[in-house]
This record gives structure tokens, sequence and C-alpha cells, in this order.
């Protein structure tokens, strides 16, 4: 698919999209904020990237792009842990 996506130049500069390498900067973005919004998991926004798992993380980290645990998993993070503490 081919996206067009006419910006003024302002934005441009302001989105750091006035380089030779804009298109692979806006797909950058349009996969991290997907990721971000929990459309992408880790794994396929790794993959989209063409990045390894190590790179991935450094990449994420490096665009604050770190989810945070729910409060769910944090729950059941800690039902394991006292399970394996009564153990």
């Amino acid at each position: 698919m081919t996206l067009v996506l006419e910006l003024p130049d302002a934005w441009k500069r302001l989105l750091g999209l006035d380089t030779d390498d804009a298109a692979h900067r806006a797909r950058q973005m349009l996969i991290t904020e997907s990721y971000r919004e929990g459309r992408l998991s880790r794994g396929q926004a790794a993959e989209m990237l063409g990045l390894g798992f190590h790179e991935a993380e450094a990449f994420f980290k490096r665009h604050g792009a770190e989810q945070q645990p729910t409060w769910e998993e944090l729950e059941a993070s800690g039902e394991k842990l006292r399970a394996a503490l009564q153990a």
C-alpha cells in the first residue's frame, strides 16, 4: 500500500520529517504509536521495524514506548508470587 501524506513544511520540520529518510521515519512513528496504543504487540512492532528482540527493546526505550503492565497483569503476578511463597 502506498500512503501519500501532505504536510506543510513547518510541520515536517517540527516532526523531523524534512530529511531524506522521511518515509522511513514516518513509518517508525506510525508503528511506534500503534504499539503504544496497544494495536500492535511488541513482536509485531519489532518485526515491522525489522528489529531483533534486543534492538526493539532499545528502540522502544529510546522512543518512550515502553508499555506498562495492566492492573490485571499486576494482580496475576502478585497471585503467582503469593502461591510460590506458600509452596
